[in-house]
């Protein structure tokens, strides 16, 4: 009877979900909008959430990944379930310019081939894109290499 007891008792407590497990979809917007690759893999294996976004309508993990030119955090977004053809606004408002990831890629590998690395940083600060990783990211002299991978593994799925 004790052994039926214990046995129903650890069946219970494996039906209760441990909350906590499942990482949140903020630390992995943190770790993507930071470029930091490690945690970023780290957070997908541990089963966060692929489609995460900064709002309703906002930008998703995807999209900052793409915008980063990290075909490393791409991949593993897309391997994860992410939706490659989810637009979304930077700000997350209705009525503003939703695009989906490709675009973004797309637009960067443009820019890098029509503005000097010299002068990128100048440029980017002027129109208000002055986030840390992004700037890194374009003023690599890789860039180019990483966002045509990135763009290559977006149009595979996006439609």
């Amino acid at each position: 009877m004790k052994m039926k007891s214990l046995v129903l008792f650890a069946l219970t407590l494996s039906l209760i979900p441990i909350s906590g497990c499942k990482p949140s979809s903020e630390s992995l917007m943190t770790a993507v909008k930071a470029d930091n690759t490690a945690d970023t893999l780290k957070l997908i294996d541990k089963g966060a959430d692929a489609n995460s976004r900064t709002t309703p309508s906002g930008w998703s993990a995807l999209h900052y990944a793409a915008r980063n030119g990290n075909v490393e955090v791409v991949q593993a977004l897309l391997k994860a379930g992410a939706d490659a053809n989810y637009a979304g606004s930077l700000d997350g408002k209705a009525n503003s310019a939703a695009m989906k990831p490709l675009v973004l890629a797309q637009v960067s590998l443009d820019l890098l081939s029509q503005i000097q690395a010299s002068e990128m940083e100048k440029i980017l600060r002027e129109y208000g894109m002055d986030d840390p990783a992004l700037l890194k990211s374009m003023k690599d002299p890789k860039a180019a290499e990483r966002y045509r991978k990135v763009v290559e593994a977006l149009a595979k799925v996006t439609k």
